[in-house]
C-alpha cells in the first residue's frame, strides 16, 4: 500500500533550503515545486507551484511540516512522513538569484 510519503519521496528530485532554514523548496519529477516558509508563528505556510501538479498533490495530503537546519519533515494526512535533508546548494541559486 503506498502512503503520501512514500509516493512524495518517490517523486521528489532535488530539496532545497535557504541559509537560515526559514524557506524551502522541493522540486518534483513534473517539474512542479513545492514552497515552504516558516519564520515564525504567524508566518508558517505550504504553497504549490501550480494546480494539477504533484507538489499540489503532495500539499494537498499535507497535516504539517517542520522545517529547521536538521531537516524539511512532512506530516500527511494519512499517518505517514517524510524527511528530506539539505544538500550544499543554497535557495539563492535554485531560483536564478546567484
Amino acid at each position: 500500500m503506498s502512503t503520501a510519503a512514500t509516493r512524495t519521496q518517490e517523486q521528489v528530485v532535488r530539496y532545497v533550503a535557504n541559509p537560515t532554514f526559514t524557506q524551502a523548496i522541493l522540486l518534483f519529477t513534473d517539474d512542479s515545486r513545492l514552497l515552504f516558509a516558516h519564520s515564525s508563528r504567524a508566518n508558517r505556510w505550504a504553497s504549490a507551484s501550480a494546480t494539477d501538479t504533484l507538489a499540489n498533490s503532495c500539499c494537498q495530503a499535507l497535516q504539517q511540516f517542520r522545517l529547521n537546519a536538521k531537516h524539511l519533515q512532512l506530516y500527511f494526512t494519512d499517518g505517514s512522513d517524510v524527511e528530506f535533508f539539505a544538500p550544499a546548494t543554497s535557495l539563492a541559486e535554485e531560483s536564478g538569484e546567484g
